[in-house]
């Protein structure tokens, strides 16, 4: 019965990542798709219309093997090696930015729900 639970919970993230995509080709947005279904998602446990029970168990796997993910990407990255040197000052002056306003973003949300969280438990 679990495992039947793991394989729906899996086809309900695959089908919010297809319509992210759907999203971005029917409206020509320039996001990438995944990232449109990911606001979804989150839209969706935000407004509570999905509950996090619902996509536990396959988010957890998937954020489990997370690094996993980023394998074929790192090789297939190696061979633009030149074009890295090239840019180096624009991809460094971009990645601490981003790193960066990440960073900030990050401990700004959680201040905000730490402390969201503490005026409910009073």
């Amino acid at each position: 019965m679990k495992g039947l639970a793991f394989i729906i919970q899996i086809i309900f993230l695959l089908i919010i990542n297809q319509i992210g995509y759907q999203i971005v080709h029917f409206f020509d947005i320039p996001i990438p798709g995944n990232v449109v279904g990911m606001l979804i998602l989150f839209f969706l446990l935000f407004t509570k219309v999905v509950r996090l029970e619902w996509i536990e168990a396959a988010s957890g796997f998937l954020l489990k093997h997370f690094a996993f993910f980023f394998v074929p990407i790192c090789v297939s990255l190696i061979g633009y090696g030149s074009i890295f040197l090239k840019n180096a000052v624009g991809f460094t002056v971009s990645l601490t930015v981003s790193l960066v306003l990440g960073f900030y973003v990050t401990g700004k949300i959680t201040e905000y729900t730490a402390k969201k969280e503490m005026n409910t438990d009073e």
